[in-house]
């Protein structure tokens, strides 16, 4: 007979073997959704054979799609207007039915800690400051400051759950691998090498300016054979169209695109040039060489630099918020960057 697993958590003994179901609760944004998912592989080791569902509102629910840790994602609608009470009061039903023994409020917002809360789980885990305190039963504390996708590990520390090598799982279907392989295929690029560029943003003070975005692109075209590709968001592609004007050598420019199809393009390509924003996070996914721009953010908390190999970061820490969003470095700046982290990814860069 199997002997009964306990955890000791501040001398409240917590029965392992009674969790057979398990909420992680992370709403939104998009980058978030899938930064969160880094520890599920771990957790799922921790309890292979419980039942691990996520929460997620639409359309987040994207980023967590097949993922192989994953028995279900319980994605839910968080409409404005009148239909906010109606869908938040939906979404507490459909946990509380489901009788879960542990619940994870990853997010710590309203709307995770009002899931957590109303959800009738045994146990609920939560950091012991913020909103979720007041509602969680296991509590864990923030660690160190570090790349998002390893700090969250901070939450399973409980658990005896021990952070482990950023890798992010991102679903592309072959229907989507078969668009990239077309568009490449009709631009006469299957023989060439694509370095991408994403001016956009979804927050404007994340946004380097588009000026220096199209002056690093004619740096590179004339100093390197890859070919420039634009990319933006549906609604970010003002950016886009304004850095095609700016540029002074040739550019292809990519139409609207589905998450999936993105994802499908970031693995084909060589280089890419981004801002903060949940493209970078994407890419980490992807394994896609990156330099990602970052203007007043913590680079601390949202870089993957050091943690992940192919992900690097420009920023300059003096930099304050202004309107110009120059970022404190200029597009020389940048191409001195990407001439050293190059040829890590066989890319010649002339002089």
């Amino acid at each position: 007979m199997e002997k009964t697993k306990y955890l000791n958590w501040r001398g409240k003994l917590v029965n392992l073997s009674r969790i057979k179901k398990i909420l992680v609760v992370q709403p939104k944004p998009f980058g978030d959704v899938l930064l969160t998912s880094a520890y599920l592989p771990a957790l799922r080791h921790k309890f292979p054979d419980a039942q691990i569902d996520y929460f997620v509102a639409k359309p987040y629910d994207r980023m967590v799609y097949k993922h192989p840790s994953l028995d279900n994602v319980v994605a839910v609608n968080h409409r404005p207007g009148k239909w906010y009470i109606i869908d938040r009061l939906i979404s507490f039903w459909i946990v509380f039915r489901r009788r879960y023994d542990l619940v994870i409020d990853q997010n710590c917002s309203t709307t995770s800690t009002q899931v957590v809360a109303l959800s009738g789980a045994r146990y609920r885990l939560g950091y012991d400051s913020g909103q979720s305190a007041m509602f969680s039963n296991i509590q864990t504390v923030y660690g160190p400051d570090k790349y998002n996708a390893a700090k969250r590990y901070d939450m399973l520390k409980p658990f005896g759950i021990e952070e482990e090598p950023v890798k992010l799982f991102f679903y592309i279907s072959p229907e989507e691998h078969q668009f990239a392989e077309n568009w490449i295929k009709e631009h006469h690029l299957k023989d060439r090498r694509i370095v991408l560029y994403s001016p956009g943003t979804t927050y404007e003070y994340k946004a380097w300016k588009v000026d220096y975005f199209a002056e690093l692109a004619d740096m590179v075209a004339e100093r390197t054979n890859l070919v420039s590709v634009l990319l933006a968001a549906p609604d970010e592609r003002s950016y886009l169209l304004k850095m095609a004007e700016k540029m002074k050598t040739p550019a292809l420019v990519l139409p609207p695109l589905t998450l999936g199809q993105v994802g499908a393009f970031l693995k084909r390509v060589a280089f890419l040039f981004c801002n903060d924003g949940g493209l970078y996070h994407l890419s980490v996914a992807t394994q896609t060489p990156t330099l990602g721009f970052f203007g007043s953010v913590e680079t601390i908390a949202w870089s993957a630099q050091g943690f992940v190999p192919t992900h690097f970061h420009l920023n300059n820490p003096e930099y304050q918020l202004e309107p110009e969003r120059h970022f404190g470095f200029t597009p020389l700046d940048a191409l001195e960057r990407f001439k050293e982290i190059a040829p890590q990814f066989d890319i010649k860069v002339r002089e």
